[in-house]
């Protein structure tokens, strides 16, 4: 824990950051994030471990409490708040599983007690916070759009699955492919919902065959739902179906290697996860970070599978 000082040591100290030195001091902070054994949080907590260890090497020691939000489970990640709160964190770093929901306990403990907030990647819809690391999700929403334009026919009919109607992050990446599909002709039909699995991927896209026999191209929000579709789309022999989602992980990057899904919407969680910890660092130590960060999309397509073969969301490091 930091030690609070007098007016002489910290003039001190303010005179050793504006030289550009950095304090030795220890700090707990706290990483909650929601589905956090998917491999893009497993490389977005990754990423801030690198931080860590730089800082490190400047002589400033971080103790990282990362919690897990229970996979999929807000609730569990409400809890897990607290219980940082509870064991003396300086600092949250925080991949909100839910816009809304999430907000209450960073206005209502960390907010109320001053304790720096960083969000990283799901914005939050009330509260404040330092800084906000972000993709560009209705930009990448759009790249979508225009991979599926390329592929399926003129006019052809396509579709939303949606397992996330209270992320802010989802429904950019829904608004931007579904208004670009519309300048591009295609015909957007009324988005579905589902609850974030491989297995409800699956059993939507089979509704889904039934319903609109004539669907042509199904856009996801998270790559697990995306393979469960796919496996159903190879059950049913329905290879004139084309699937395009956002993340990345080995799975789906062989399956558009194979040609199962025609292009994934990769995001860089490392680098949020990285530039997450520094920017927590930087205000802890009485700097000021940079209060927003967009970090853009790239479209991974089994043209340029090759280029995405070190990515750390496929190789695990």
């Amino acid at each position: 824990m930091r030690i609070p000082f007098g007016p002489a040591i910290g003039a001190l100290a303010g005179m050793m950051l504006a030289a550009g030195i950095a304090r030795a001091e220890d700090y707990t902070i706290g990483y909650s994030q929601f589905w956090g054994t998917n491999p893009f949080l497993v490389t977005m907590a990754n990423g801030a471990k690198k931080a860590i260890g730089e800082w490190a090497e400047k002589g400033v020691k971080i103790d990282m409490l990362l919690t897990n939000g229970g996979d999929t489970d807000t609730t569990k990640q409400v809890a897990d708040l607290e219980d940082l709160f509870a064991q003396g964190v300086q600092g949250l770093i925080l991949f909100p599983g839910d816009s809304i929901v999430l907000a209450e306990p960073v206005k209502n403990i960390y907010n109320k007690e001053n304790i720096p907030v960083v969000v990283t990647d799901i914005g939050l819809q009330s509260g404040s916070w330092d800084t906000f690391i972000i993709t560009d999700n209705y930009a990448g929403g759009q790249s979508a759009a225009d991979l599926m334009a390329k592929t399926v026919p003129a006019g052809a009919k396509v579709i939303t699955f949606d397992h996330a109607p209270g992320n802010d992050n989802a429904q950019m990446r829904q608004k931007g492919f579904e208004d670009r599909a519309k300048e591009l002709g295609l015909s957007v039909q009324p988005e579905k919902f589902l609850k974030l699995s491989l297995e409800e991927g699956r059993k939507l896209m089979e509704d889904t065959l039934v319903a609109i026999p004539d669907i042509k191209g199904v856009f996801f929000f998270n790559q697990a739902v995306a393979q469960g579709a796919a496996a159903a789309l190879a059950a049913a022999n329905r290879t004139d179906v084309q699937l395009v989602s956002f993340d990345l992980d080995p799975v789906s990057y062989q399956m558009v290697k194979d040609g199962k899904i025609l292009g994934l919407v990769v995001q860089d969680p490392f680098k949020m996860g990285y530039e997450g910890m520094n920017s927590m660092v930087t205000k802890l130590q009485g700097g000021t970070p940079v209060a927003r960060m967009d970090i853009p999309t790239r479209m991974l397509t089994k043209d340029n599978a090759a280029e995405f073969a070190d990515d750390p969301q496929v190789t695990g490091k």
